[in-house]
């Protein structure tokens, strides 16, 4: 069991963990992190892997319709079928596949992610069958069969932030698990999909329907 607060703290730092270790410094607390052309994921104490994505919007989109992830574009509809056989958007089960082995490998007890990182974790904890929790989660999932480990998934989704409102609901994509929806009294078009502003509407509590304080 992991606090919501602690976990968003985790995911803001998952990207000076990535810079650090780009410069030839791994802090202490990385027990293993790996790269896997452009998939990144770093495995701290306990089984904690931490799964950063994009902390920037303008990174997301090529036009409304293109995603660009790890340098390749992906249209909206476009699909992959996982191991399970669930259909899922191929852009993040690409990202996903890549960091499947090395979540196997190091023993993950609990997933972290943001962004991208979100839809891997929703991916990785479904079929893995690990507690996931993530913040600005796309929809990764297309058609409404649930998967059986899906409950121990968490989507933590600004209202305001458009990344969680993609692939639309109306090409049949959905997310896996529980999603609950931060309002946050101010806005910032453009930064909400920011880690630090999670964290912010998340010490406001403004309005969060449902947001337990830790998960699973």
């Amino acid at each position: 069991m992991l606090s919501v607060m602690n976990a968003a703290q985790m995911a803001a730092q998952s990207y000076d963990i990535t810079r650090m270790i780009q410069m030839g410094r791994v802090p202490e607390a990385v027990k293993a992190h790996v790269d896997i052309a452009g998939a990144q994921a770093h495995m701290m104490a306990h089984g904690v892997m931490v799964i950063p994505g994009s902390n920037d919007l303008l990174d997301w989109f090529n036009n409304f319709d293109v995603y660009r992830i790890l340098g390749k574009s992906f249209r909206r509809g476009q699909k992959g079928r996982g191991s399970t056989g669930a259909v899922f958007h191929a852009g993040f089960l690409r990202h996903a596949s890549r960091l499947q082995r090395f979540a196997k490998d190091n023993h993950v007890q609990f997933l972290i992610g943001h962004s991208l990182g979100a839809a891997t974790a929703q991916i990785l904890g479904a079929s893995l069958g690990v507690p996931a929790t993530g913040f600005a989660s796309p929809r990764v999932k297309f058609g409404r069969g649930r998967l059986k480990n899906e409950g121990l998934v968490l989507n933590i989704c600004r209202a305001d932030d458009l990344v969680t409102r993609v692939p639309p609901s109306e090409a049949g994509f959905r997310r896996l698990g529980k999603t609950v929806r931060l309002v946050s009294k101010a806005t910032n078009p453009g930064m909400d999909h920011s880690m630090d502003h999670y964290i912010d509407a998340l010490k406001e509590h403004v309005s969060a329907h449902g947001l337990p304080q830790s998960w699973p």
